[in-house]
């Protein structure tokens, strides 16, 4: 039937159409032939392109009802072969088959459905085949094509293609091949515990679950999902968390979320937290309006889209205090009606609320994994080190300073270490997080306070570790420092103690730390 043509080929059957007119746009710039099934077809055409269809490519009809339509050799065979060589080599060639480059397909909704409460008989039709056959087929053959699984992933193929001549390189074809199985493991392992639920196989197994797509991971070349349990609903309810409105969330977002809420749930008292890269930028105590006037007071440049978190519900003050700033998520445990509607005019901002009764538990505990291998540690709570901690240096602090040296401590446990956390008032002064060495974080605890003019005088301080040196405690000291409090457990304690003596300043140590590693 002639010989192989050389022309580029991109097959795309997408349920997400979103931006698919760029992309096609964009191949057809490359000269690439467009081939498309059912629904993804008539979209390309009604927007001005002349796709060549699937049933064209195979001569077969898409047959019952659009289930059966690219598992053909005519579809898996152009996407596996390895070159075009191959689709020429004999017993081959006379098939006629042209190489397939790039696979655009995204998967049916089958989460989406799920979180609908859809019926078991719709369930089952949103059970993607031949979707996650091609992408695992494209991804096998990364070495040639390349496949997009995502919208995300679609602005940097129109990088990869503008600086490769419309092929793009091997190590973004690699990584979209990554991002294939991350998916198709993901959406097989929803189904899974979806069939676990409705047949009650759940007995002395780990409760279903489903994972949700992030808007992307931790940069935007990254797929993420958010795991969830499979019951009620299957969605973030599940861990005591909503999304009233604004963008879809990221991971990073997530991440962020989760530890502000934390940090505002290990204070009684209202209190509003700004987290920024899983650090505090601030903290403030008091009525919420009043307490992000507090938490702003000593870095408001770094709360910059940031992310915000109350342990009370908002009234129309805060969400007007708000509205003026840039900050990717609002948090909190509840929301008079005027001050939601607000906050959801801004169409970016994230508006989330966090359940007190099911938060706390949904996410007690820690883990972390890099594939195969896993990480599990339980949640580091309470602070019974605060009810008998050793004066070190000076006397026993008067309760308002012993409030402050509690504040700050509790906040210290939510930085990178080595964190140092200066306050007074039930408001953040300067903090230092994330530095390899303790007295840089010091430093940049004081200096933070000092870009913002605030007098650090009779402020306390508080370390997540020990002093290693009395540099540290000299730096704090020098800036008005007059009570530190840290975890002790130094071989040069006694040193660090008696610099503070020699200093004025009273040194608590507590005798347990709070690592945030």
């Amino acid at each position: 039937m002639g010989a192989v043509p050389v022309t580029r080929r991109a097959l795309l059957s997408v349920t997400d159409k979103s931006h698919l007119d760029d992309v096609a746009a964009l191949l057809a710039s490359f000269d690439y032939e467009l081939i498309a099934s059912g629904g993804t077809a008539r979209y390309l055409r009604d927007h001005g392109f002349a796709p060549i269809t699937v049933s064209q490519v195979t001569g077969f009809p898409e047959i019952l009802g659009g289930r059966v339509k690219t598992l053909h050799p005519a579809i898996h065979a152009a996407i596996l072969a390895p070159g075009r060589k191959d689709l020429a080599a004999p017993g081959v060639a006379a098939l006629g088959l042209a190489p397939i480059d790039v696979v655009v397909v995204n998967l049916y909704a089958f989460e989406a459905a799920l979180a609908a409460g859809r019926d078991e008989a719709a369930m089952i039709e949103e059970i993607d085949i031949g979707g996650p056959a091609m992408l695992r087929a494209a991804a096998k053959n990364f070495a040639r094509v390349t496949v997009l699984s995502s919208p995300h992933q679609y602005e940097e193929f129109y990088h990869e293609c503008r600086a490769h001549d419309g092929t793009p390189s091997l190590e973004f074809r690699r990584r979209c091949a990554l991002a294939v199985f991350q998916r198709t493991a993901a959406y097989d392992g929803t189904i899974a515990g979806w069939l676990a639920a409705t047949t009650g196989d759940g007995a002395g197994r780990p409760a279903p679950t489903r994972a949700l797509p992030l808007r992307y991971g931790e940069n935007p070349h990254q797929q993420a999902t958010v795991v969830v349990p499979a019951a009620d609903g299957g969605d973030l309810a599940g861990v005591g968390l909503a999304v009233h409105g604004g963008k879809e969330l990221s991971y990073n977002n997530l991440v962020d979320v989760v530890a502000a809420v934390k940090l505002v749930l290990d204070f009684d008292r209202s209190g509003c937290g700004i987290i920024k890269h899983t650090n505090p930028c601030g903290f403030g105590l008091g009525e919420p309006a009043a307490a992000l006037e507090r938490a702003l007071l000593c870095d408001p440049v770094s709360a910059f889209g940031g992310i915000v978190a109350f342990n009370r519900p908002l009234e129309l003050a805060t969400a007007e205090a708000l509205a003026g700033r840039f900050v990717e998520v609002v948090v909190a445990p509840g929301y008079s009606d005027d001050s939601l509607k607000k906050l959801l005019k801004k169409k970016n901002l994230r508006v989330m609320t966090w359940d007190p009764r099911v938060f706390p538990e949904a996410t007690r505990g820690r883990s972390r994994s890099w594939g195969r291998l896993r990480l599990e540690q339980g949640e580091d709570e309470g602070f019974p080190e605060l009810r008998d901690w050793r004066v070190a240096a000076g006397s026993e602090p008067p309760a308002a300073v012993r409030d402050d040296l509690e504040f700050v401590w509790k906040i210290a446990k939510h930085g990178k270490s080595n964190a140092i956390v200066i306050g007074r008032g039930g408001a953040t002064l300067g903090c230092g997080f994330g530095q390899m060495s303790r007295v840089d974080s010091v430093r940049l605890a004081v200096r933070k306070a000092g870009e913002q003019g605030l007098d650090l005088a009779d402020s306390v301080a508080a370390s997540d570790g020990f002093f290693p040196f009395p540099d540290g405690v000299q730096e704090l000291a020098r800036a008005g420092v007059r009570a530190v409090i840290a975890p002790g457990g130094s071989i040069r304690d006694d040193e660090v103690a008696a610099a503070a003596r020699d200093l004025g300043i009273v040194l608590i140590l507590a005798g347990r730390r709070h690592f945030n590693h």
